[in-house]
């Protein structure tokens, strides 16, 4: 009987063993059809070229718009289907990136250290810190260009007017304009939340940019635009055989296909590319942040003993 079972454990382990091997094989095999998927998209390039010098291509007229709207509209579907798809499987292969998994036990380490230590709680202090000093340095930074000091700026003309400013006589040209863009900068946007979520972008001034979610979105929405053009483009084509008709089918169906394999890589490589890298950055920024909190947490503690005094003098008009 032990000896069956341990029979049987070898041979759940050999099969485990196989799947394993198996889905390897077929993970290396992917990832090579991936990296030359570039050249296999060069290839219908070129045989558009051959397609547009050995036919002869000419548009439908407006009449015969009409008749084709069930071409387009199938041509829309299939190639905006395609590229949300390989889009799809590109995020997929981008979570499974060492990339991203390292940024992702990066930016874990930190947050459970953060949640563990307590600290949680002063991420609002933190982010309050750093939105003024962030807006302080993005000004200092205009003012420095011109020679401006940030405490003159903030004792005399912080908040002013623009005809006020222009008024001063004491202010050159390039100091009023630099006073005038230094009030104009807005303090940045930035919560708790922000940083402790995970998400994934990035900006100028924003030290969070937009999360990579938005960008998928908009990318998506011009994509969708674009892949109405082209469609529509590509459903009014008509080829007109100059040596045999067989020829013609299959050089129209190979250039309207194409459309669609072009969509489905570049959907493919949105949707690794937004992992990898928007992704991936967006979690750095997140991890820098918090790196940050924790140096200010620790070289800012809460003064107990000013606490425990403000307390006792609140509480006695009451003991009188």
């Amino acid at each position: 009987m032990i000896e069956q079972i341990g029979q049987n454990r070898s041979s759940a382990t050999e099969f485990e063993q196989t799947m394993l091997s198996e889905h390897a094989k077929k993970k290396k095999l992917a990832k090579g059809f991936l990296n030359n998927a570039g050249i296999f998209v060069g290839v219908l390039l070129m045989f558009a070229v051959i397609v547009v010098v050995t036919t002869d291509i000419r548009l439908t007229s407006f009449e015969e718009i009409a008749a084709l709207g069930l071409d387009f509209f199938l041509l829309l579907f299939v190639s905006y289907s395609m590229y949300v798809n390989c889009s799809d499987s590109g995020m997929r292969a981008g979570l499974q990136s060492e990339t991203y998994t390292g940024g992702l036990k990066a930016f874990e380490t930190l947050k459970k250290h953060i949640i563990d230590t307590k600290m949680q709680a002063r991420l609002g202090e933190f982010c309050c810190h750093y939105i003024t000093e962030e807006l302080r340095n993005s000004r200092t930074t205009v003012l420095a260009i011109v020679g401006f000091s940030y405490e003159e700026y903030m004792e005399k003309y912080v908040g002013k007017d623009t005809e006020t400013i222009q008024r001063d006589k004491t202010l050159s040209k390039a100091q009023k304009k630099a006073i005038i863009k230094a009030n104009s900068i807005e303090p940045v946007k930035l919560t708790p939340e922000m940083i402790m979520k995970r998400g994934r972008g990035s900006s100028r001034r924003a030290p969070l940019g937009t999360t990579p979610e938005t960008k998928k979105g908009i990318n998506f929405g011009t994509k969708f635009v674009s892949t109405f053009i082209i469609s529509l483009a590509m459903s009014i084509i008509v080829l007109e055989a100059v040596v045999e008709p067989t020829w013609v089918l299959i050089a129209t169906c190979c250039l309207k296909l194409m459309a669609v394999v072009i969509n489905g890589f570049n959907g493919y490589k949105f949707g690794y590319e937004n992992i990898v890298f928007d992704t991936v950055n967006y979690m750095s920024d997140q991890t820098d942040l918090m790196t940050q909190a924790v140096q200010y947490v620790e070289g800012h503690p809460i003064m107990v003993s000013v606490a425990t005094e403000s307390e006792a003098d609140a509480e006695a008009p009451a003991e009188e």
